[in-house]
């Protein structure tokens, strides 16, 4: 049903006496900040690529006066005499260095540690990014270069980077099921598009009285190969992000509108993906002024009920029909751009049909885009006096695949190099955002671009 866009490049195969490039070991990030709020932060050091053996990384803590261990933080790995050995586990390319907070510390806004890798065991290499900065207040980053996490070549990952806090969140994309928009102003619920998720209401209202029956005629449109099927868009969500073009209908506050719907849940990471299986569902108002969905196998005759209320630090709140309520997405104001596997759409006999697109760019809900050719203005040359006049778009997909080029069976997907965008962030501060890879060693699922300070928000 849906045909995938751009396939996976093969690495070549290096000689077996070529030498390997170097493995460095650096932080993710070169600073981060802390709101008075939080209390945890994980803090990454990242590897070129995994270690066959297990590594050890030794990370010295330096921080403002009368910031203390123990007193008024803790890490995990703990820290002895101000360093801490870090494991790196054979197979792994990352390591992580939890800081929490203790009860009752305070920080003042200069306040900040600042952890530096002093040593590596070999065969892992000291990077160029071997400090890192946390301070405790919320930092608007000047800009930086980011690799996305998205989990390689299944692109098993949905990667969030929220520009001003120069940070990345990547969640592993069969997370969740479905999302249940959290705005006051209507109702609406939708599908995972990084699975090909599809959803079909039938004309019931009573989930155990639905059976495998109900999906006679569903199932044939739901086959996934290289043939779009025409007349499925209705079946999956429209890529714009426009919450009135949902599979799902608003939910009403009649309940006995709120019909059944049979869901295929599309497949999953992997190749060759797996299939997740088909599900009934059915969703309702609650009266605490939040969702309920009931859910069950097709053959089931009880389901399981899950309530999702309305929470107002987030667009949407999300369930899993394997876990139940789940989070996903960070808080409204904590990304800004998101990379993803997306059920984007194309042109097959005349009609608009589902796509299955990799390496689609997502914007938040509060941020919009302006596109730039660099035939206009250079991306170096850009700055704050080029904004008047820009074309702003708050369609999720304004960037959507428009910075990569190729793809499918006849081409090799490459970076654009004529164009970069302006975001604006739901705090109005403005970024340049340029494109610079779609692999990492070869391989896909490691999305690369570089960010730079504009202006800052009022």
């Amino acid at each position: 049903m849906f045909a995938m866009a751009g396939l996976l490049v093969v690495p070549a195969c290096r000689k077996k006496d070529a030498p390997l490039p170097d493995n460095l070991a650096q932080f993710e990030a070169s600073e981060q900040g802390m709101g008075a709020t939080e209390t945890s932060k994980t803090i990454k050091i990242k590897l070129s690529r995994a270690v066959s053996a297990n590594a050890l990384i030794t990370v010295a803590i330096t921080g403002t006066p009368g910031v203390e261990y123990a007193t008024d933080y803790t890490t995990v790995p703990a820290a002895v005499a101000g360093k801490i050995e870090v494991d790196v586990l054979s197979g792994s390319s990352e390591a992580t260095i939890t800081f929490t907070k203790t009860n009752n510390a305070l920080f003042y806004g200069d306040d900040n540690l600042v952890f530096k890798i002093i040593s590596s065991s070999s065969p892992v290499i000291i990077g160029t990014q071997s400090e890192f900065k946390l301070t405790f207040s919320e930092i608007i980053s000047a800009g930086a270069t980011i690799v996305g996490d998205g989990g390689g070549a299944t692109y098993g990952n949905k990667v969030f980077f929220d520009l001003s806090a120069n940070s990345q969140t990547a969640v592993q994309r069969t997370k969740w099921d479905l999302g249940f928009y959290t705005g006051s102003d209507n109702w609406r619920v939708i599908l995972n598009s990084s699975t090909a998720m599809m959803a079909k209401q039938i004309d019931k209202n009573d989930l155990n009285a639905v059976t495998a029956a109900d999906t006679v005629g569903f199932g044939s449109t739901v086959v996934f190969n290289q043939i779009p099927v025409v007349g499925t868009m209705s079946l999956v969500d429209y890529p714009s992000g426009d919450l009135t073009k949902t599979a799902i209908a608003e939910v009403s506050a009649t309940a006995t509108d709120n019909k059944v719907y049979i869901i295929n849940r599309g497949t999953g990471i992997g190749s060759p993906a797996p299939a997740r299986g088909w599900k009934k569902v059915r969703i309702i108002r609650n009266a605490s002024g939040g969702y309920t969905v009931q859910y069950a196998d097709i053959a089931a005759t009880s389901f399981t009920s899950v309530d999702i209320p309305k929470d107002v630090n987030y667009f949407f709140k999300y369930v899993s029909f394997d876990n139940g309520a789940v989070d996903v997405e960070p808080a409204a104001k904590k990304w800004d751009l998101a990379w993803t596997y997306f059920t984007f759409s194309t042109t097959y006999q005349g009609a608009e049909v589902p796509y299955l697109f990799q390496d689609v760019i997502l914007q938040n809900r509060n941020v919009q885009v302006a596109t730039v050719q660099t035939a206009t203005k250079s991306y170096d040359a850009f700055s704050e006096a080029d904004l008047a006049g820009l074309t702003w778009s708050s369609t999720q997909t304004a960037i959507g695949s428009s910075w990569r080029a190729g793809g499918g069976p006849n081409s090799a997907p490459s970076v654009l190099t004529t164009l970069f965008y302006v975001v604006r962030d739901g705090d109005n501060n403005y970024y340049k955002v340029k494109f610079t890879a779609l692999t990492k060693d070869g391989v896909r699922g490691y999305p690369a671009f570089e960010f730079s300070l504009v202006k800052k928000g009022g």
